[in-house]
């Protein structure tokens, strides 16, 4: 079986498991069977910012959370998709899609993305992507998605952070970043004084 892996960094000869794996302090190296779902993971690291999931061996659905938010993030990104032969090193993990290894595993092919927008939005035509665009959600789902949104920011203390994650969502998260200043205010204005 083929696994995916997708790296900023060209001309690997091995996938090193260097990424923290989820619930544990081990390291491994995150791999899907999906190139379509790799495209993805050549985002921004700083931002971090992934919309999208497998929900079976051949779909990915895609959510836009702002206005172009796909564009935002992937146009004129570029990068690299490793294509690697399974010899029972990789294992399924914590998500439907995702499967990791704990040791290098080699590579078979590498492939040059010159821009991640323009290869989601042909995967999108092949239809193994479903992109749900922001324009398409009624108010309830934009509402929603607003609380949501807005819950993230005042749990990872974006507000009080000057970091490239809290400006990403600065920017393009505005509705949901005015609504936690309000709170955050709100919570700050009811909390006694300590005179």
């Amino acid at each position: 079986m083929i696994f995916y892996h997708a790296s900023s960094i060209g001309n690997l000869k091995e996938i090193l498991p260097l990424s923290k794996d989820k619930g544990s302090d081990d390291k491994v190296a995150y791999f899907t069977p999906m190139r379509a779902y790799a495209l993805f993971y050549l985002r921004d690291m700083e931002v971090n910012h992934v919309s999208a999931g497998m929900v079976s061996e051949n779909k990915i659905i895609s959510h836009e959370f702002f206005q172009d938010q796909l564009r935002t993030i992937y146009q004129g990104r570029s990068g690299y998709i490793y294509a690697c032969e399974n010899g029972d090193t990789i294992t399924l993990a914590h998500t439907t899609g995702i499967w990791s290894a704990r040791e290098p595993v080699a590579v078979t092919t590498m492939e040059y993305i010159d821009d991640v927008y323009d290869q989601i939005t042909q995967e999108v035509a092949a239809g193994s992507v479903q992109l749900i665009r922001f324009e398409s959600l009624s108010e309830e789902e934009k509402q929603k998605n607003t609380e949501i949104m807005k819950n993230y920011i005042l749990e990872n203390n974006f507000l009080t952070t000057d970091s490239a994650k809290a400006r990403f969502w600065a920017k393009h998260y505005t509705q949901a970043w005015t609504l936690a200043e309000a709170e955050k205010a709100g919570q700050n204005a009811s909390q006694p004084s300590n005179r």
